[in-house]
Formats: C-alpha cells, structure tokens, sequence
C-alpha cells in the first residue's frame, strides 16, 4: 500500500511518498511512521504533490508542516490533489499563464 505523509497535526494535506493513481487506498502516516488512518484518492496524486486529508472548503487555508502555505479558490474533497488549481499560494504570485503550463504539464483535470 502506498504512504502519503502528514508532519504535523494541523496539517489539512499529506506529501505523495511515490506515484499514487486513482481510487487507490492509500496510509496517512506521521513522520514518525505511525498510521493516521486510510484514504481513497480521487485522481492521480504524483509523487512529492499534496492530497487534502480532510474536506476542505473555498477561502480556508492549507496547512503543510504546520504553516499556513496557500488558501483554497474552492472546496477540496478529501482525497484530491491540492495544487496551483485549487489553491492560491501565499508566498508567490503565480501569473495565471504559468498556472495553465503547469496544469497541462501535470495533466490536472480542472472541474
């Protein structure tokens, strides 16, 4: 079974520890390595990308290794790829040209 990994408690996303496809079970592991509990992804989650852990919703903050890293353009289902087309980052301001490379390159499907 394939590992995501959560560092913090406040996190709200975990870390692709190898290429995770979709409607794959996959263990929240602490960085300890300690099983947090199992989820189903719901597309494809490339390894080294974030995956919401819980539900998400539009305007609330993603946290990663217990900072505040982006804010949500809009709800996020637990098992879902958290990236630059559903969260604005706060640190850099990714023109929407860059966004659109990066989504083709990635191949993210955008609702």
């Amino acid at each position: 079974m394939k590992k995501v990994i959560k560092k913090y408690s406040e996190d709200n996303v975990a870390t692709a520890l190898a290429n995770i496809s979709c409607n794959e079970i996959v263990t929240v592991i602490s960085d300890k390595n300690e099983v947090i509990k199992e989820i189903q992804t719901m597309e494809a989650i490339p390894f080294g990308n974030k995956i919401a852990i819980i539900d998400i919703k539009k305007d609330d903050k993603i946290i990663k290794y217990g900072f505040p890293i982006g804010v949500t353009t809009k709800n996020i289902d637990k098992g879902r790829l958290v990236h630059v087309h559903n969260v604005k980052s706060q640190r850099v301001d990714i023109p929407n040209t860059a966004k659109k490379m990066i989504i083709e390159q990635m191949g993210i499907k955008v609702d």
